[in-house]
């Protein structure tokens, strides 16, 4: 018997749901609904392709260049297409009266279930529209949808028009056009399948879509290969159509087996039948879930937030790919910045796997490695050693930055990000540190990191420039974090996060010398890496300049900062968020002490003890009194900052702005795709922000400052390729450390934390409760310094 499709989906706590059909959200309605596996994203069009709908079908590293110049994620064609008309008249929220629409994302299953009732013009027929979607969380490669009709009032007859809208175009950025990336390659029907190869122009990479279509209609099963057809329905009857696509492309299998491969994963699929595809589908999804979620007792809200962040999060990565591939600033739910890859990727999104699902991280710094050679030819074109990583990359990771942009004031300006913003290279420096640390993966570093640590050291012993008269190294002519600023000297947070990587890479090299020396030997003999380069790399360590205050408490922004024009913060917005100051014309904001982003901020984030609490105090709230957050990567670090220093209600304020990004909308621009950044801070502000997770000399660490709103907040995290579960409420940490069975190291039994300041040995799987005991508390001043 047919289960209704509402059957299939998890409890309502895991839905994010839109009643009502408001065109002016459409897109960023179908951002948000995203469906995907890491392999493949497919926006949350409705199937009928309403006016100014916007699909978007992403194939994860699938990049391709217009000969414009124009790199970018190539758009390619939408299986999700099925129009139904009746007399005329189509089914199709834009065009016909809709009595009920809704929707809901089932985040928990990965799936889409629609409801509307429509009402014909001329009968005033009633017809009930119903459908469930998903791609495929056990195999990549498989795309499923049903669509049910049900005529209320009378019997009817419905023309169904199905098929793969191979219309679609990358939108036209700054003052391109529409671009399409591929041609027709191959059509063709083999029994009742249809089978449609796409090529693109650029790489010549074949994509094969394998389709079949059954009619459920008055108790019989029939297989459906013409696009176009008939179907009619008694009143009160209703017609089950099922679609099934296997999709492949040749950048997974080799050109001559996508055909195959589609046609035999397709034929496995509808001899499964839908039942059983979901069932797999949604199974793998609750064993994901079982190691990704994050439960908060006493804040239904936020936890709702929360799981949007980490499903999208979940839909970013995947396994699935031959070659190491990475996640673009919007992750594969819109065109916004091309789908290129940024920094975003080290510093916001990657914590998130290294704890949750460590070998998805490793996969991210392989995307990374494969770009080291590239990195390498950009540092040589500037005149540097070593290897200096783009701004903007893509498939290959070679620089694929833009010299034009569209700015807040929509003047097309030209942009400097991919010849000054030369931090990424430092940040993915501490991304691979970061993830050693967490994981003791020494493979990784023996193959892999430890390359690219002492590359990227290479690079910032050649930027750097030494001033005889201060003695001490600059690095001159960057942009920071904050880009309201350009082509500034001496960035405090490039010059400290160069000095980490000068030092990690130092320390590292050092410590696999000693437990690896011949394998170490291979790799700088290979480097032509000289050991007298250490000895200039901690000169460098410790005579770079770190701007700061006289008293040396308060870290300037970069040299001079403290001299631009000060002005009294704005008012805030209906979102929480500074407006944009009226007093100051955009093209001035760089004269001025207004910070786009946490740069700063961002700084002691990342080095935890780079200065005392009180002096972190200071700095955040100064700077806090000048940051406009006019970007999604900013409140992430604001609510940590805050959480660290006990302003729990500030935190709490930043948490709820970060997390409601995409779902309200607050930059605008949400139907370009949902803020990679903003998700995996709102990860990082509840782990390591409130849950107070870091890492300190090689030890896991719990300083939790819970917000008020919270009773308890439990969550997994991998360490050392332990498995930890963790429950913090407002006395107490409670853990236990788990052996996961296919990471046996030795014999070891223990594993040494740090809790409220205090180490523990904990033993495999017994449960520890470890009280909170006296908090030394940091006295937070209101009052600004100047």
């Amino acid at each position: 018997m047919r289960q209704p499709l509402e059957s299939y989906l998890s409890t309502s706590e895991w839905h994010i749901t839109k009643s009502g059909w408001d065109p002016t959200q459409q897109g960023v309605e179908e951002s948000q609904f995203t469906l995907g596996n890491g392999y493949l994203g497919s926006r949350g069009v409705l199937e009928e392709l309403p006016r100014d709908s916007r699909a978007g079908t992403f194939f994860a590293g699938l990049y391709d260049n217009t000969g414009a110049h124009v790199t970018e994620l190539i758009n390619a064609p939408n299986p999700f297409l099925l129009q139904v008309a009746i007399g005329g008249e189509k089914l199709d929220v834009s065009a016909m009266e809709v009595l009920d629409h809704s929707r809901a994302l089932d985040m928990r299953h990965g799936a889409i279930f629609r409801n509307t009732l429509y009402q014909t013009t001329r009968e005033r027929n009633k017809i009930q529209y119903k459908s469930l979607r998903f791609i495929s969380m056990f195999n990549p490669h498989v795309v499923v949808m049903r669509v049910e009709l049900t005529p209320l009032d009378s019997s009817t007859v419905f023309t169904v028009r199905s098929g793969i809208d191979t219309s679609v175009t990358n939108l036209g950025l700054v003052t391109e056009g529409a671009k399409r990336h591929f041609h027709i390659h191959e059509y063709t029907t083999v029994d009742n399948t249809n089978y449609l190869c796409m090529q693109t122009f650029e790489k010549e990479i074949l994509l094969g879509y394998a389709s079949h279509l059954t009619v459920y209609h008055n108790g019989r099963l029939r297989h459906q290969l013409r696009p176009i057809f008939t179907l009619k329905v008694g009143a009160g009857r209703t017609v089950v159509i099922t679609k099934y696509f296997a999709l492949f492309t040749s950048q997974t299998v080799p050109q001559s087996a996508v055909r195959s491969r589609a046609l035999d994963t397709l034929n496995r699929s509808v001899l499964a039948g839908f039942d059983e595809l979901f069932k797999r589908h949604s199974r793998r999804w609750e064993k994901i879930w079982q190691r990704s979620d994050i439960q908060i007792k006493g804040d239904f809200r936020l936890q709702r937030k929360l799981r949007f962040s980490i499903y999208h999060l979940l839909i970013a990565a995947t396994e699935h790919t031959k070659n190491a591939i990475s996640i673009g600033a919007r992750c594969l739910t819109g065109e916004g910045y091309r789908g290129h890859i940024f920094w975003d990727t080290e510093i916001f999104m990657l914590p998130f796997y290294i704890y949750t699902a460590p070998d998805l991280a490793k996969k991210l710094l392989l995307y990374r490695y494969g770009g080291l050679a590239a990195a390498r030819v950009q540092a040589a074109s500037g005149g540097y050693s070593g290897a200096m990583f783009p701004w903007e990359s893509a498939g290959t990771g070679e620089d694929v930055t833009p010299t034009w942009h569209k700015d807040f004031d929509g003047r097309v300006i030209e942009i400097h990000t991919g010849e000054r913003q030369h931090h990424i290279t430092a940040d993915i420096a501490y991304g691979i540190s970061h993830y050693y640390h967490a994981t003791d993966d020494k493979r990784f570093m023996l193959d892999h990191g430890l390359e690219m640590l002492l590359e990227t050291a290479r690079f910032w012993a050649s930027r750097v420039e030494y001033d005889s008269n201060q003695r001490k190294y600059s690095i001159n002519n960057v942009i920071g974090p904050d880009e309201f600023h350009d082509n500034v000297d001496d960035n405090a947070y490039t010059n400290a996060m160069a000095r980490e990587n000068l030092r990690v890479a130092r320390t590292l090299y050092l410590t696999f010398k000693r437990s690896d020396p011949k394998e170490v030997r291979a790799l700088t003999k290979r480097l032509k890496f000289r050991p007298k380069e250490l000895k200039t790399w901690q000169a460098i360590e410790e005579g770079i300049n770190i701007p700061n205050h006289k008293d040396g408490s308060l870290i300037e922004q970069f040299d001079g900062y403290f001299k631009r024009r000060k002005y009294p913060m704005p008012d805030l917005d209906g979102s929480s968020l500074p407006r944009f100051p009226s007093n100051v014309r955009l093209e001035r904001i760089g004269k001025t002490q207004f910070v786009k982003q946490a740069d700063v901020l961002m700084l002691l984030y990342l080095l935890r003890g780079m200065l005392k609490n009180e002096a972190v105090a200071r700095n955040f709230l100064h700077y806090e009194k000048r940051t406009l957050h006019k970007s999604s990567l900013s409140t992430t670090v604001h609510a940590c900052m805050a959480s660290r220093l006990g302003l729990r209600d500030m935190a709490y304020r930043y948490l709820a702005i970060t997390a409601s990004i995409d779902l309200n909308n607050v930059y605008g621009n949400t139907q370009d795709g949902v803020h990679a950044a903003a998700l995996g801070g709102t990860w990082q502000a509840v782990v390591m922000g409130f849950c107070g997770v870091f890492l300190r000399d090689g030890i896991l660490c719990f300083d939790p400052h819970l917000p008020r709103q919270w009773q308890a907040v439990s969550f997994k995290l991998y360490w050392h390729g332990d498995r930890f579960d963790v429950t913090v409420d407002k006395r107490q940490v409670l853990l236990r450390c788990r052996r996961e069975a296919d990471r046996v190291r030795g014999d070891k039994r223990t594993v040494t934390v740090q809790v409220y300041g205090r180490k523990q040995q904990l033993e495999l799987g017994r449960l520890y409760r470890l009280p909170s005991g006296k908090r030394t508390q940091t006295r937070v001043d209101v009052e600004d310094i100047f």
